[in-house]
């Protein structure tokens, strides 16, 4: 199995969990709602917008397919995944850069400030992927954990990133997310990215892509997670990142606890 989670008791497969994180935004209203919103304000395209919420609910946990975490779900219980969030914001990102979509952190940074001028839609779509992914567990890390556990979970992730290897069966069991029906075929091709990295992620590691993606994600930890989000004023761009993973935290906590 590919855990997503393992106790003593239960387990859940990552893939499984994705898939059903994905379903469950596409079945809420919110969806809609979110989508119209983004659409209307953002002024690009309504189905590229839903699509971009669906994928970033699909991928929120990609990054536990790392070897890093399932040796660790082998070997005894794995009911946390430090630093998941930013290998499966990481492992977005290159997939963006594999298809000529490069965000940088002070573009993210514009659009949290609400200064979207000169972002065209193919960055602004990444963006509303990527930031959700990586900040999906932010109120948790700012709000109960101490600064010795974020150093651990940054020393996890920088240990991904000198070594990126992805578990075996998770590798396979991934397969099952280029079938998803739910997305328009634009998306498709991303999904089609995101298996290749974690495919053959060695491959680019002495490339530019997978250098300016790891410097995405470690810059965008320090600067924007462990100096706090909450830091920044109240804004469009970041209400709008909040939101999306606001969905996306409703519909992982609901599928976590059929299983667990």
């Amino acid at each position: 199995m590919c855990y997503a989670y393992r106790d003593r008791e239960k387990e859940e497969d990552l893939v499984e969990h994705l898939i059903s994180t994905a379903n469950c935004c596409f079945g809420r209203w919110e969806l809609n709602a979110l989508a119209n919103k983004i659409s209307r304000t953002l002024k690009i395209d309504l189905d590229r917008a839903k699509d971009s919420i669906i994928l970033a609910s699909m991928l929120h946990d990609i990054g536990k397919a790392a070897e890093i975490y399932q040796e660790k779900c082998y070997a005894m219980e794995c009911t946390s995944f430090q630093g998941h969030y930013l290998i499966s914001a990481f492992i977005v990102h290159l997939a963006f850069n594999l298809s000529n979509i490069e965000l940088k952190l002070d573009e993210a940074k514009k659009f949290l400030d609400d200064n979207i001028n000169g972002l065209d839609e193919n960055k602004i779509l990444s963006i509303l992927v990527i930031l959700p992914i990586a900040l999906h567990h932010y109120h948790q890390i700012r709000g109960f954990r101490s600064l010795k556990a974020e150093s651990n979970e940054s020393n996890i992730v920088s240990e991904f990133l000198k070594n990126p290897t992805i578990n075996k069966t998770c590798l396979e069991r991934s397969r099952n997310l280029m079938n998803y029906n739910n997305m328009i075929q634009e998306r498709r091709k991303l999904i089609e990215k995101v298996y290749g990295v974690l495919a053959d992620v060695n491959r680019y590691i002495d490339e530019d892509v997978y250098r300016s993606s790891k410097i995405f994600i470690q810059n965008f930890y320090s600067d924007i997670i462990v100096e706090e989000l909450k830091g920044y004023s109240i804004t469009l761009g970041k209400t709008i990142i909040e939101a999306i993973y606001g969905l996306i935290n409703l519909c992982d906590g609901y599928v976590a606890s059929i299983k667990r």
